[in-house]
């Protein structure tokens, strides 16, 4: 193993093992009170459909008043089960990212989401309940300790009462993901587990290694390497290009047909639950690709910046996450030189967030290591019974692999920050997920640029170009393809050439002459196409980054009071739509572009500074 491969993280303190007893008795409890919330659910029905005028006589104010302690009830045994099932689903996918191939964790994993199933079917006529009550039930509802915290989701929620379906389709559809989009996304997580890539090394021979392994030589700076890399990866794909689109295929028509089901009269608008997911509002959406579109010369220069430093006069596809190429020796640095440049970076702004990298370290939250059966990719999780948070990467020692640890740390931070707060305003959306981890890697960036060598800042700021095209470019192209598959979907089965052909339109269009030749089966190669959870799962990125950057720039204005000024902002983050989390700490309107084109402002600063340092080095 490489020695700046990174450390193995500890979850036993969570759990033995999946054989272990303290595993078996959280999943026993978990059933056990899913029971009970049926029982109590089967209870109360009668009065629920009385409340909703649907079966019998209008309430009693003494029959009101029980129907709402019973809903309390099932609120409280709720949150227990979430807080165990969620526990045990947090246990055994990291089990599972570690070794993909692993049969028992695979299986546990199915027993899990079978339980979050359950879970959710229990809980479906309560919720659904809540969202078409009248508004004098749902308020008294509120007037209790823990039910007081619910109040902005199901504000949230009721604005789509329109849009439910009857409580027997809705307990279906619940019981029926478990074996429609989770199977397929569940699918597509075993093919790229199980894939192995086969890679020309630079004395000629060929080494076999799992995706994620070969993931993290497409870094490489030696263009070589990582074209060999790329070819080996889209090799390997392309035998599964069949299945892939079946996959893509069958997520997308469940959602039309859902989405279908839901509008009942209106025209079908499968933008509106990723919106709702999101919560923002399409104003905002199209402000924000509105305002990069007008300024997408900002991102063809950052990426005929990122060729010219590599020799060229185009990108080719291997190089859009190459590393900066480097005139001195190595350029790869230790798992803990890469930590303590985070600490040292988040230290400066306060010595807490400093302290908080050195708990990570400390308790072994963190997974860096190279394995062969490792899940490509990185991200941040939490065991929520604990509150702990834990990060995930394959870590090889490139300032691009320690800008992405800064990334999953920022998240991890924001867990750290709100992990007192009630369990239901902790729920934050992917649009608002992003602010801590862009602001992280911001704070790394600045750090490395203002204290670091000549070198080191020409590192730094190549991944703030490379940032730019990935968020002004790669996640718009992503949106673009997404949107034009689901229109085209909604037709008829879209093959993989098909999908290659959308690929390709969407690359050239946000890409321009800045790349050789698009990267057709990127459709496939990006497993977020295939989560199963969250479709759009490209547009909240660049809403983070831009979003951050304006966050980031308050860090010099309020000085010593930064800190307060950004934990009050996490804070607010799972109890607030976008817009009115922006309105209250910012003082901005982000439906309106004037708001985006302030951080394309600063993205543009930071593009021809790299040019300067490209010029100087030439």
């Amino acid at each position: 193993m490489p020695s700046y491969a990174g450390p193995a993280w500890n979850n036993f303190i969570e759990y033995p093992s999946l054989a272990s007893n303290e595993y078996a008795h959280d999943r026993a409890d978990a059933k056990a009170l899913i029971a009970k919330i049926t029982a109590t659910t089967n209870a109360a029905k009668p009065l629920m459909d009385r409340a909703l005028g649907e079966n019998g006589a209008p309430l009693s104010a003494i029959e009101r008043d029980s129907l709402i302690l019973q809903l309390q009830a099932i609120s409280e045994l709720r949150e227990q089960a979430n807080v165990l099932v969620q526990n045990l689903f947090t246990f055994v996918s990291c089990e599972r990212s570690i070794d993909a191939s692993d049969d028992e964790a695979t299986k546990a994993e199915s027993q899990v989401v079978e339980l979050m199933t359950d879970l959710q079917t229990a809980t479906k006529p309560s919720s659904l309940f809540l969202d078409r009550a009248p508004e004098e039930i749902f308020e008294l509802y509120l007037k209790h300790p823990h039910t007081v915290h619910e109040e902005f989701a199901y504000r949230q929620s009721r604005k789509m009462r329109e849009t439910l379906l009857s409580e027997k389709e809705e307990v279906l559809l619940a019981k029926f993901r478990l074996n429609g989009p989770s199977a397929f996304g569940e699918l597509y997580d075993q093919i790229a587990g199980s894939l192995k890539c086969r890679v020309q090394q630079r004395d000629g021979s060929v080494t076999e290694m799992g995706l994620a392994q070969a993931s993290g030589l497409v870094r490489d700076g030696h263009e070589p390497t990582r074209k060999a890399a790329w070819h080996a990866i889209q090799e390997s794909w392309k035998t599964q290009e069949i299945p892939c689109a079946a996959i893509l295929n069958a997520l997308a028509g469940w959602r039309l047909e859902e989405a279908r089901g839901r509008s009942h009269t209106r025209p079908v608008d499968f933008l509106e639950f990723p919106l709702f997911q999101a919560r923002i509002q399409r104003e905002t959406l199209h402000a924000m690709l509105d305002a990069v579109k007008s300024r997408q010369e900002i991102s063809v220069r950052a990426n005929l910046a990122i060729a010219h430093a590599l020799g060229k006069d185009q990108l080719d596809p291997w190089d859009i996450v190459s590393s900066a190429p480097s005139k001195g020796e190595g350029g790869r640095r230790t798992f803990k030189q890469g930590l303590t440049l985070i600490h040292d970076a988040l230290a400066a702004i306060d010595p807490s967030m400093g302290d908080f990298v050195k708990t990570m370290e400390k308790n072994q939250w963190i997974d860096g290591r190279v394995l062969p059966t490792k899940k490509h990719g990185a991200y941040c999780t939490e065991f929520i019974k604990s509150r702990t948070p834990r990060v995930f990467q394959t870590y090889m020692g490139s300032i691009s692999d320690i800008r992405t640890l800064a990334h999953e740390l920022g998240h991890a931070y924001h867990s750290w920050a709100i992990r007192d707060l009630p369990l239901m305003i902790r729920d934050y959306p992917m649009t608002l997920a992003e602010t801590a981890s862009i602001f992280a890697e911001t704070a790394f960036s600045d750090q490395l640029f203002a204290h670091g060598s000549n070198e080191e800042k020409f590192e730094i700021s190549w991944q703030n170009v490379t940032s730019a095209s990935a968020f002004l470019a790669n996640i718009p192209a992503r949106f673009e393809f997404e949107k034009n598959f689901y229109e085209k979907r909604a037709g008829g089965f879209v093959s993989a050439t098909e999908l290659s052909d959308l690929t390709d339109a969407a690359w050239r269009k946000w890409y321009g002459d800045a790349i050789s030749l698009p990267e057709r089966q990127y459709w496939m190669t990006k497993l977020h196409f295939s989560i199963s959870t969250v479709s759009f799962y490209n547009f909240p990125y660049t809403f983070g980054y831009l979003f951050s950057l304006g966050i980031y720039a308050k860090k010099a204005e309020l000085g010593r009071e930064f800190l307060p000024f950004y934990v009050n902002l996490l804070r607010d983050t799972g109890r607030m739509t976008a817009e009115d989390l922006v309105r209250k700490h910012l003082g901005e309107d982000i439906t309106q572009p004037d708001f985006w084109l302030k951080g394309l402002s600063t993205v543009e600063r930071q593009v021809t500074e790299f040019e300067g340092l490209l010029k100087g080095r030439t």
